[in-house]
């Protein structure tokens, strides 16, 4: 899954930031945004899905298994 958040210049929304890649987001892209008197910044992050997770492990261990 995929959520995006803006860091504005004066700082605004660098807390979302660290907060999303404390539960374990990933920074994907970062795209600027320049304005007449700022600059902003288009963080794009994604995450796993637990599902999807779950499904790639279990994929791994069968193929660990089929090579012993």
């Amino acid at each position: 899954m995929q959520t995006s958040l803006i860091i504005e210049s004066n700082g605004r929304g660098k807390r979302d930031l660290d907060r999303l890649l404390e539960q374990g987001w990933r920074v994907v892209s970062v795209t600027p945004n320049h304005g007449r008197s700022y600059n902003d910044f288009l963080i794009i992050l994604e995450k796993e899905d637990n599902i999807q997770q779950q499904t790639e492990s279990s994929s791994s261990e069968t193929t660990s298994e089929k090579e012993n």
